[in-house]
């Protein structure tokens, strides 16, 4: 069976993130008007249902890269869009403030039959010929990866209007499920890694952020946060919230 492959390469590409009261992220995101337009696969008003799968080693070495901070780090997931029938395998490496992201899109039976709750099968995995799967199981064999934590949120984004490379996210109902490790099967409630009150607004930009939106976090007062989704699941999970 073949693969569709889908690249995003993203050298240069920063992210800022800052977690706010559902309110305070409503006011924000209304203020976007004029400078933005919404993705057009998202609903206005309930955006779309992201459910991701992230793979860790038994001893979480990627859970502690990004606890304690190290400058260069990477995690490998598997991501879906709940009412699509293909899955994303992506690699997201960070290099100090930089990000570089790697993805290959595959049908949802291929990565369900490559990528399995208990780890990669060794017969499917030599379906997968694509440069960023070979790699993706590279690492599941380098690190001994398994599958460790689902997340579930809900998602609305936004695009620059006079910036293609500017895109705004703003995600809530964030919960975590450590069972539902079958990229075919997402859960429908989990644990919140975040309070239900709370969204994880965040801005992705190449070079610098435009003038117009820096002055649009500073008047509503938005204080910059380091937050992991997957690290915020994985500590409540296993250690009791002391870490995020």
């Amino acid at each position: 069976m073949g693969t569709t492959t889908e690249y995003v390469r993203s050298f240069n590409r920063y992210e800022l993130k800052y977690l706010l009261p559902h309110g305070r992220a409503l006011d924000f995101v209304g203020d976007l008007a004029g400078t933005c337009r919404p993705d057009p696969h998202s609903d206005p008003a309930r955006g779309y249902s992201v459910y991701s799968l992230y793979w860790d080693s038994p001893d979480l070495d990627f859970f502690w890269e990004k606890i304690d901070g190290q400058k260069y780090r990477r995690k490998l997931r598997l991501r879906r869009y709940v009412d699509g029938d293909f899955a994303f395998v992506e690699i997201k490496q960070r290099i100090d403030r930089t990000v570089q992201k790697r993805r290959v899109r595959l049908p949802l039976e291929l990565a369900a039959r490559v990528f399995t709750e208990r780890g990669v099968d060794p017969e499917a995995e030599y379906e997968l010929q694509d440069p960023v799967g070979q790699e993706a199981l590279f690492l599941c064999h380098s690190f001994d990866l398994r599958p460790t934590m689902a997340v579930l949120y809900r998602r609305r984004a936004w695009f620059g209007e006079y910036d293609a490379e500017l895109r705004i996210t703003l995600d809530s109902r964030v919960q975590y499920d450590p069972r539902a490790l079958d990229i075919r099967e997402p859960f429908e409630t989990g644990k919140y890694a975040l309070s239900p009150d709370a969204c994880v607004l965040e801005i992705k930009f190449n070079d610098r952020v435009p003038i117009w939106l820096t002055k649009l976090v500073a008047r509503h007062e938005l204080s910059l946060v380091r937050y992991s989704k997957y690290c915020a699941a994985i500590d409540r999970e296993r250690f009791g919230g002391n870490y995020t």
